[in-house]
């Protein structure tokens, strides 16, 4: 008896390692499944936030034709750092950058860009490398402002002469907004660059004025 006994337990205790190594081989199994899928998972997700990032780039990088209508418009091109759902986000990213000091943010159909520069020739744009900034192209059509001054805006800024750009001398001029020198010259307090003279000119005047109309 002593020995079917001992018999039994050994049986015993064999099908317990035997269970216990196919269970722990079970779970190695299945943490490998789980972690591959995971792996998986998170790759595949970073390939499509790269393919989001690299088609938004390429779409800011090309210049895309204005929609017809029956009003006039004019073209200008803008070094676009980025593009955000408030204006907050902008700031901050602005905050962050200290190549960005310069830049205005312009709002557009409820999104905030991020823009370094303004110019009428595609050829004169200048771009960043940190952050890196690509091209933007807009028009620009003033026909639905009611204030004369404030659609004459838009062929100032079109002016490749820049005349109406000089802020250096006071000057009066009854076909542009009473606070245009003022602007102007704070505008001047930021850069003497022209692109970016205009893009602060445009800025504020955007700001506050919707019939300013702009169109990607």
């Amino acid at each position: 008896m002593k020995i079917v006994s001992q018999v039994i337990r050994k049986q015993i205790v064999r099908a317990m390692l035997i269970g216990g190594i196919v269970g722990l081989f079970g779970v190695a199994i299945f943490l490998g499944v789980l972690q591959a899928s995971t792996q998986f998972s998170l790759k595949k997700d970073s390939e499509v936030a790269k393919n989001e990032t690299e088609t938004q780039a390429k779409t800011d990088s090309e210049t895309i034709p204005t929609a017809g209508g029956t009003g006039t418009s004019t073209m200008f091109y803008a070094s676009q750092a980025g593009v955000f759902s408030n204006y907050e986000s902008a700031s901050a990213f602005i905050a962050e950058h200290p190549t960005l000091q310069e830049s205005a943010v312009v709002e557009v159909e409820s999104k905030f860009y991020v823009w370094t520069s303004m110019v009428t020739e595609e050829s004169d744009l200048v771009f960043l490398k940190d952050p890196p900034t690509f091209k933007k192209a807009f028009s620009v059509s003033g026909d639905s402002c009611k204030e004369p001054t404030i659609a004459e805006i838009t062929n100032v800024l079109a002016d490749k002469n820049t005349k109406k750009l000089n802020f250096s001398e006071a000057a009066n001029d009854s076909t542009l907004p009473a606070d245009w020198q003022s602007i102007g010259k704070a505008a001047t307090s930021i850069s003497s660059d022209i692109s970016i003279i205009r893009l602060q000119i445009f800025a504020h005047y955007k700001s506050k004025n919707a019939c300013l109309q702009t169109k990607f």
